[in-house]
């Protein structure tokens, strides 16, 4: 663990904003926190409040939530769900689950967004503040960081996991282009070596009929792929994925993808994604058909799929496994941010 986080490069001529916080009710925010959701570039489907709101329903029993709204100039710059024990706090939701944090706020309002919560918090007497997830490129770091500085905070930050992204400009082939020779070999002669086997094919399902028709075939081969899967899929975390996956369908976040072979499902990946960047949530493959790596396949098809939309990155979420560097993956570190009032 660092003792301090480095944010006076980011704001060097630090002149702290005057924002506004309220705790809302949920449903009192839910619009205006969707709205605020669509229009910022580094909103991740994790702080949706459809999301937020699937985690609390299912699994956030002994959470004691609270909804800040940040408003600067009376314009709604950030919202921020947080679950408040007594004077501690943080970043509200599972880590295992949601792999950032429900932490929004506008582009170059992150500042604002960090100065609200911090005084909030502050006068609502807690004395502590974990933000957990961060990504270390993310403007929440340096933002929470000056605050921290500025209003007598002690900010310290710790390595938690890693999320590799790859980047899509310039679409599939500047995409296999970018990856090491080996890997661009295998992933080309696995994808043609499984459309050799039979009748090949991959499609993607984002209504939510579709969604809910299709959501099965994802958890049945999530459990027949790997053991650790199948015990983390017990009924609470399945009930979970199934109303999770609904609402992040109705609200336009989530790809369902299928590929089969000779019309049965060899492999499925479930995918958010916001229009700008496509985020790998889970998936699973039947294991007879290993020996054609319906897996990797199935991955290497939604990057396909990601590109041709014309995505920026494809995000890979938490985790270091080996496949996510092969397909091309960039580590980028995850943060968690431990502030205490002094």
């Amino acid at each position: 663990m660092t003792d301090s986080l480095p944010a006076g490069a980011a704001f060097p001529q630090l002149e702290l904003p005057e924002p506004i916080t309220d705790a809302l009710p949920f449903e009192e925010l839910r619009a205006a926190w969707a709205e605020l959701h669509a229009a910022s570039p580094s909103a991740t489907p994790f702080a949706h409040p459809a999301w937020v709101d699937c985690w609390l329903r299912t699994l956030g029993a002994d959470a004691d939530p609270v909804f800040l709204a940040v408003r600067l100039d009376g314009e709604l710059v950030g919202v921020g769900a947080f679950d408040c024990r007594g004077s501690a706090a943080r970043a509200l939701g599972d880590p295992n689950l949601s792999d950032y944090p429900p932490l929004l706020a506008a582009a170059g309002r992150e500042l604002a967004f960090a100065v609200g919560v911090l005084e909030w918090m502050r006068e609502d007497l807690v004395r502590s503040l974990e933000l957990w997830g961060i990504a270390e490129s993310s403007p929440l770091r340096a933002a929470f960081a000056a605050a921290s500085e500025s209003l007598g905070w002690r900010a310290r930050e710790e390595r938690e996991s890693v999320a590799p992204v790859a980047g899509l400009d310039g679409g599939w082939e500047a995409f296999l282009g970018r990856l090491g020779k080996h890997d661009r070999h295998e992933l080309r002669r696995k994808i043609r070596n499984f459309e050799r086997a039979g009748a090949a094919a991959y499609g993607e399902v984002v209504e939510p009929d579709a969604v809910e028709a299709e959501l099965d075939v994802l958890l049945r081969l999530m459990r027949a792929s790997h053991e650790g899967k199948a015990r983390f899929l017990d009924p609470d975390r399945e009930r979970f994925f199934r109303a999770s996956a609904a609402a992040m369908a109705r609200a336009g976040l989530l790809r369902l993808g299928i590929l089969r072979l000779d019309g049965a499902e060899a492999a499925a990946v479930l995918c958010f994604d916001d229009g700008r960047a496509t985020y790998l949530y889970n998936s699973g493959y039947d294991p007879a058909l290993r020996r054609l790596a319906p897996g990797i396949v199935s991955k290497g098809l939604a990057i396909r799929a990601a590109a041709e939309r014309g995505r920026e990155r494809f995000d890979f979420l938490r985790g270091d496994e080996e496949y996510k560097a092969r397909l091309g993956g960039a580590a980028v570190p995850l943060l968690r941010l431990s502030l205490e009032a002094v």
